[in-house]
C-alpha cells in the first residue's frame, strides 16, 4: 500500500475510532445509570423467592493483573513518549486556555497509553502536530484489530441484561427481564452449590 493510501486508511481509522469511543461512552452512560435501579429490581424479586443473595459483582484484580492490565505494548510505548516530550503538564508553564488544552490531550494519551490504543494515540499525535507517520501494513492491521476490539465492546455492552432492561420502556418486559435475570442467576448458583 502506498503512503497516499496509508493516509488515507489511517483518517478513515481515527474517524471511525473517534465514532466508535463516543458510541461506547454513550451506551456504557446508559448501562451505569440502569445499574441501580437494575440491582434494586433484582434484590427485590430474590426476597420474593426468599432467597438472600445479591447480584453477582465482577472480582477484583489482583495486583499482577493490575499490572498486566496497564501494560502498553512498544509502539503505544513509543508514541505516547513523542506525547510527553510536548505536553507533559510539568513542561507547560502558562495557565492560558492553549495549555489547559494540551493538559486535556495529555489525560486523554495516558487514558490511551492505559488501554494500550495506539490508535487513538497516533490521532492525539497527529492532531497536536507532534509526528509525521510512518506507518506499515501491520500498523494498519493493528489498528483494525482494536477497532474490532472497540465493536465487540459495545456488542456485548449492548446486549448485557443491565442493558437491555435499562433501555426499555415497557414495565411488564423490565419485570420479565429481571425473573429470567434471577432465574438463571439462582440456578446457577444452585448448580455451583451442588458441586
Amino acid at each position: 500500500m502506498n503512503d497516499k493510501l496509508k493516509k488515507i486508511k489511517l483518517d478513515k481509522l481515527v474517524s471511525e475510532m473517534n465514532f466508535l469511543e463516543t458510541e461506547l461512552k454513550y451506551q456504557k452512560a446508559i448501562a451505569e445509570t440502569a445499574v441501580p435501579d437494575f440491582n434494586l429490581k433484582v434484590r427485590e424479586e430474590l426476597e420474593k423467592r426468599g432467597k438472600k443473595q445479591s447480584p453477582p459483582e465482577k472480582p477484583a484484580l489482583n495486583r499482577a493483573q493490575r499490572r498486566a492490565a496497564k501494560k502498553a505494548s512498544k509502539g503505544t510505548s513509543k508514541i505516547f513518549k513523542q506525547i510527553a516530550k510536548q505536553i507533559h503538564p510539568d513542561k507547560l508553564f502558562s495557565e492560558d486556555a492553549e495549555t489547559q488544552k494540551k493538559k486535556e490531550k495529555f489525560l486523554e494519551a495516558t487514558e490511551a497509553k492505559e488501554e494500550d490504543n495506539s490508535l487513538k494515540l497516533y490521532s492525539i499525535a497527529r492532531e497536536l502536530g507532534i509526528l509525521e507517520l510512518e506507518l506499515e501494513n501491520e500498523d494498519i492491521e493493528h489498528f483494525e484489530k482494536q477497532l474490532g476490539k472497540t465493536k465487540k465492546d459495545i456488542s456485548l455492552l449492548t446486549t448485557s441484561w443491565v442493558y437491555v432492561w435499562g433501555t426499555q420502556d415497557s414495565i411488564e418486559i423490565k419485570e420479565s427481564i429481571i425473573k429470567k435475570f434471577v432465574d438463571l442467576m439462582t440456578e446457577q448458583s444452585d448448580k455451583q452449590d451442588t458441586e
